[in-house]
């Protein structure tokens, strides 16, 4: 039982962060444990009570032997989901021998048991049509699945490296699977006759921070994997010279080039940027002084139990503020990178005319060269244009994703990276009154669209809990209109090609499906912040409830009418992460949780960086790429989703909402705050 309960511990173990990563104490190997060739577990033992594995195996020829003990768990997952690794460090035949003796041997299966395994698991997920695959992510690896011509299962490690004609059918995740891997690992087991409670099975696996072997525990359906490799994190290398070269470039062409190309926006929006500096910042000081002390004093209501806000009156005051801009279509929530970057690169290859990506940063990372490696090579046969944030992107390639292995390449460049040797359009979008474009979409064919919070690189795909929308139907003509309007206006002498191209241009509303339902693009523009003006008129409509989730919450505003709605016995609802990606917004979001909770609002720790960007007010969903703050509401372009469709809100409460609150912590008490969470709190208001 101690044995289980060492498994127990390793699938269950806390995650391992950067900050206190070290490697274990004593006895690692160098680098010359990197396995070239498989290794093949030849012997195994429970040993000192379950406490530690004894591995005897076989790799170039010769026999080695290796120790995993506890304390060498390691779990570098952001979330703490990913399958735990043990580490096993080499040791003597010697010492192997004498440990061993009084050990509990396990059961030692081969590499084509392991193989044969899988496939057997992916073949209980597949669809049974040909020409239709799975994904299985496992930690931050994944293997597609699919049936070929004659109903045999085939497995190729990689989503980008399946045939384009094989479509994605659906994506999971091992770590979520255990009661399905312990059924059929059971299933598996008894029909090979095996009788042993623990079994070891070599994986193949080679590389970098390779996890050779498999443990599976039968009484408890733990398993955990064995590395002899101890993972080194890894950094994105910078050069101070090359960054200040670059920011000089990017401030250079915001402030010189682009106001010679396009003076009257530049100047309209400086003004406009200093207009709604001193009205926002004057009127979130009354807030402060007058209205919240006020606000205080007044009793906080039972909840309400009727029904909230019409629905169709509220769908109609919007078209009064802000024209008609809803078209018809179906969504679909797609939750982490899990769901949302396999079912963009199945699109990316399936493409037959064009590709449109408009994104705040293009990562230099792994996984985002992966991403730019599949757009270069479908640039030779179809039209593929990238808008990217120069300072986004920019400054995102400085900072090193939490789970980076050492020695991952990355590349300098990305725009360079992009367009040499292919016929990828790149047009970096400039910063003119420290303004960006922070919206994020994706447009393949004029068929499918996706909008939301994901940018492109290894935090998205692996690290971070964040979604997207998929849409189909008419308003795909919408985010297409949107993408075509901002790529014109950011073209040389944008400023006469931009109203020529409102005065030729017209959105393709396309012809309504059965089940299509109106979505609402909002925007945030210089001239407009329908993003804000809409979820500040929808927090003092609502009558029932208002869940929010977001990470950057420093809007004085909101945070009052979230209050004032509390009081009034609205049920209000806020998501946080326990830890952002910046750090003054890490101590404001202390100050707006305390400030909320005083107000009686329910307040939920996310356990992890949650990225996602999604709101409900009594049945309308307003989501994508906005953050609560004033970068967000007055300073960047955003682009937000409008929809009121009971069914696809009903999935937002269900699958991120009532999801994630379970998740979290909630707080019933003011977390530790001080001077310097007030001063961030000011200097967020402002950001």
């Amino acid at each position: 039982m101690m044995a289980a309960a060492m498994l127990m511990s390793a699938a269950c173990a806390p995650e391992n962060r950067r900050a206190d990563s070290g490697e274990p104490e004593t006895g690692l190997p160098d680098r010359s444990t990197r396995l070239t060739t498989p290794a093949i577990a030849r012997q195994a033992f429970w040993a000192e009570d379950g406490n530690a594995i004894l591995i005897r195996y076989e790799t170039d020829q010769r026999d080695y032997f290796a120790v995993a003990d506890r304390f060498h768990e390691q779990n570098v997952s952001p979330h703490g989901n990913w399958e735990s690794v043990v580490f096993a460090a080499q040791t003597g035949p010697g010492v192997f021998a004498e440990r061993a003796a009084d050990a509990e041997p396990i059961a030692v299966l081969s590499s084509g048991h392991y193989r044969a395994f899988i496939l057997q698991l992916a073949d209980r997920l597949l669809p049974p049509e040909p020409n239709a695959g799975i994904l299985l992510n496992r930690a931050d690896s994944e293997f597609f699945f699919y049936r070929d011509g004659n109903g045999s299962v085939q497995m190729i490690t990689g989503m980008i490296n399946k045939p384009p004609e094989i479509r994605l059918a659906a994506s999971y995740r091992v770590e979520t699977l255990g009661d399905l891997v312990a059924r059929e690992a059971e299933l598996f087991l008894t029909d090979l006759g095996v009788a042993e409670q623990t079994v070891i099975l070599s994986t193949n696996e080679t590389g970098p921070y390779a996890r050779p072997f498999a443990i599976f525990d039968r009484r408890t359906g733990a398993r955990v994997f064995v590395s002899l490799e101890p993972f080194r994190f890894g950094t994105v290398d910078t050069n101070l010279v090359e960054q200040t070269g670059k920011t000089a470039w990017n401030v250079g062409r915001s402030y010189w080039w682009d106001f010679w190309n396009r003076p009257v926006s530049n100047l309209t929006r400086g003004v406009l940027f200093a207009l709604d500096t001193v009205r926002d910042t004057t009127r979130e000081l009354s807030i402060k002084v007058f209205e919240f002390p006020d606000l205080a004093d007044d009793p906080i209501e039972p909840l309400h139990e009727g029904p909230g806000m019409d629905l169709a009156s509220w769908e109609a005051y919007l078209d009064t503020m802000f024209g008609d801009q809803s078209f018809l279509g179906s969504a679909k929530i797609l939750i982490g990178g899990d769901q949302f970057f396999p079912r963009l690169i199945d699109d990316l290859q399936n493409a037959s005319e064009y590709i449109q990506i408009r994104t705040y940063i293009f990562d230099n990372d792994d996984f985002a060269l992966t991403i730019a490696d599949l757009l270069r090579k479908r640039s030779r046969d179809v039209n593929v244009q990238i808008m990217l944030d120069s300072l986004g992107t920019q400054f995102a390639q400085t900072e090193s994703p939490a789970t980076l292995p050492e020695g991952t390449e990355t590349a300098p460049a990305i725009m360079h990276y992009l367009e040499v040797g292919s016929k990828v359009n790149v047009r970096p979008l400039t910063n003119p009154w420290l303004t960006g474009d922070h919206s994020k979409s994706v447009s393949v064919d004029g068929r499918i669209a996706y909008v939301g919070g994901m940018n492109i690189g290894r935090e998205y795909r692996w690290e971070w809990h964040d979604l997207m929308v998929q849409l189909t139907g008419p308003v795909v003509g919408a985010i297409d209109y949107e993408f075509d309007k901002t790529w014109a206006h950011a073209t040389m002498a944008g400023d006469v090609v931009y109203p020529a191209f409102l005065a030729s241009s017209d959105i393709e509303h396309g012809e309504p499906r059965p089940g299509d339902y109106p979505i609402r693009i909002l925007t945030t523009l210089p001239r407009e912040s329908q993003i804000l003006r809409s979820q500040l008129y929808a927090i003092r409509k609502a009558e029932s409830y208002a869940w929010i989730e977001n990470a950057y919450f420093a809007s004085t505003r909101i945070l009052y009418e979230l209050a004032k709605a509390r009081h009034r016995g609205v049920d209000v609802r806020i998501i946080l992460p326990v830890e952002g990606d910046t750090g003054i917004m890490n101590k404001s979001n202390v100050v707006a949780a305390n400030t909320l909770l005083k107000h009686g609002v329910r307040v939920y720790i996310y356990p992890g960086m949650s990225h996602v960007k999604a709101a409900i007010y009594d049945g309308w969903a307003c989501l994508g790429s906005a953050n609560f703050d004033k970068l967000s509401f007055r300073v960047n372009k955003e682009l937000n989703l409008g929809i009121s469709d009971p069914g696809f809100v009903q999935s937002l409460k269900n699958e991120v909402f009532e999801t994630d609150m379970a998740r979290s912590v909630e707080l019933t008490e003011p977390l530790p705050e001080d001077l310097s969470n007030t001063l961030a709190s000011i200097i967020a208001g402002q950001l």
